[in-house]
Parts: structure tokens; sequence; C-alpha cells
């Protein structure tokens, strides 16, 4: 890619009418006027996001990396991308789904660039290696902090993945991973998480149907769920606390906040279970 495109959001265009793609262009002008840095990508390999139509999405759907996608639906219901607008389309939900995306494409970009991965291939990040000595400091960091509690990590971002990974470690909880709502409620059948971390957009069902679906299980009621979202307003939290969640974050995730919240779920986590073994001891 051109080193001018850098710090510029790559656009690629995908079976949309002539009239939507008016409606796109003109939006994107205005919104260059605005700060927004883009330009048109030819080819999808080298877009950062993918506006498509919804009959256009499933022959490009397997070629697909890191991209973030935005799918035009006659479908109310489809749930195909990281956003969707339902046609016909207008002004005012092309203006919100956009910036939505386009959040999404620069919370990507700026993580990517803090923890040095590279988008087109997320397996060149290399894993810390650690001496013997080292390897023992940190076990017994590890026992007397979180006592080995338990994540799971939802988030179909590798970026957002590898952080949290890389800020549990060091407080010494250990992590699995779900990259969709789907994938995580077949997980949570099989393992009991200490805690979880759940994105709220994602490919599928979203974090609010996830975490809904996850507080019907018994085993599941009181369980830490943190919510991470790109934007965090009052009606995000609403939401939140209507389908189960503990407690927000925002992204991308300040070291220090999620430093805080984790001393503050793990404080929970071993108090209760303090009180349910004494409760156990008396039965």
């Amino acid at each position: 890619m051109n080193n001018s495109h850098n710090n510029s959001i790559g656009i690629h265009f995908a079976g949309l009418e002539a009239k939507e793609r008016a409606i796109f262009d003109r939006i994107i002008a205005f919104n260059t006027t605005h700060g927004l840095v883009s330009h048109s990508c030819e080819d999808i390999q080298s877009a950062n996001l993918i506006i498509s139509a919804e009959e256009h999405f499933s022959q490009f759907e397997n070629e697909l990396k890191n991209q973030k996608t935005l799918i035009l639906s006659n479908d109310p219901l489809c749930a195909l991308g990281d956003t969707q607008i339902k046609r016909p389309i207008l002004i005012t939900r092309v203006m919100k789904a956009l910036e939505a995306t386009v959040d999404l494409v620069k919370l990507e970009k700026t993580t990517n660039e803090a923890y040095g991965i590279d988008a087109t291939n997320e397996e060149t990040i290399p894993e810390k290696t650690t001496t013997k000595e080292e390897v023992s400091t940190e076990t017994e960091d590890i026992t007397t902090t979180h006592s080995g509690h338990h994540a799971l990590i939802i988030d179909d971002s590798a970026a957002i993945r590898k952080q949290l990974e890389l800020e549990l470690r060091d407080a010494g909880i250990t992590a699995d991973f779900a990259e969709s709502g789907e994938e995580a409620l077949e997980k949570i059948e099989d393992t009991q998480y200490d805690l979880v971390f759940l994105d709220i957009i994602m490919p599928g069902i979203d974090g609010y149907e996830t975490c809904r679906s996850m507080r019907t299980k018994a085993s599941y009621k009181r369980t830490p769920i943190i919510m991470l979202s790109g934007k965090t307003s009052p009606l995000d939290e609403v939401q939140g606390v209507i389908a189960g969640a503990t407690t927000y974050l925002t992204k991308p995730v300040k070291s220090a906040m999620l430093q805080e919240t984790l001393t503050r779920v793990t404080k929970w986590l071993n108090n209760f279970a303090t009180t349910e073994s004494k409760h156990s001891a008396t039965v």
C-alpha cells in the first residue's frame, strides 16, 4: 500500500446500485471535510472497510481477514457483516452505520499498531519467552494475586483478543477465546469460566443477546460479564444492564482501567468463593 495511505481508511464497494453508491459517495465526501481520511480500493485485500450488497457478500466472505464489513440488506433481520443497513437506505441510516463501522476500523488499526500486529498475518506475533527464574517468579505472583482465575474473551478482533490476553496474563489470569457469540455459548457448555469479556458488535448474535443467553444458565447467573464497546452511551449501558452485564470497558481498552476492573472483579470472586466455602462447610 502506498505510504500516503498508511493513515487512510481503504474502502471497497461491492454490488451497490448506482443510487446507493451515490449516497455513500456524498456522505464520505462530507465526512472528509470533517476529518475522515479515506481512499478507494479496487481489490478487497487492500481494503480496511468493505461496503457490500447482501447478495454479493457470499462471493468474497471466505477471502476476508480483518476487514470490517457494512452490509446493505432487504432483510431487517440480516446479521451478516459487522454493521447492517436496511434497504431502502436513507442518508441518516448511512451516516450512523458508516460512523459506527469506521470507528471499528480505526480501533482495529490503532490497536494493531500499538501491539505490533500485522493485520494480514495474525501468526506473526511473537510470544514472550521466559527463563526458568521468570517462570518461577510469575507462578508466585499468580498464586498471591488472582488465584488462577480463568477468563473467556469473546471478540472477533484479533488485536483486542491479544491485548486482553497479555493484560490478563500479567494479572495471573488465564484465558480462552471465542470469535462469536455462538462459539462462546458452545464453550460455556463445557467450561465454567470465572469472568467473561464480551464484545457488543460481532458477526452473528451480538453481545447483548449472548449475555442474555449466558444469564439463563444457572452456573452463569453471577459470573462477572464485562462488556466491551467502541462507544459507551447511556443507551448502551441501559441495554447492557438489561441484558445482564456487570460493567463496561470502552475500546481501545486502557490498561489502567482494565487493571482497576480486574482488581474489583477478582476481589468479589475471591470473597464469593470464601463465602460459598463457609456455607458448604456448615451445610
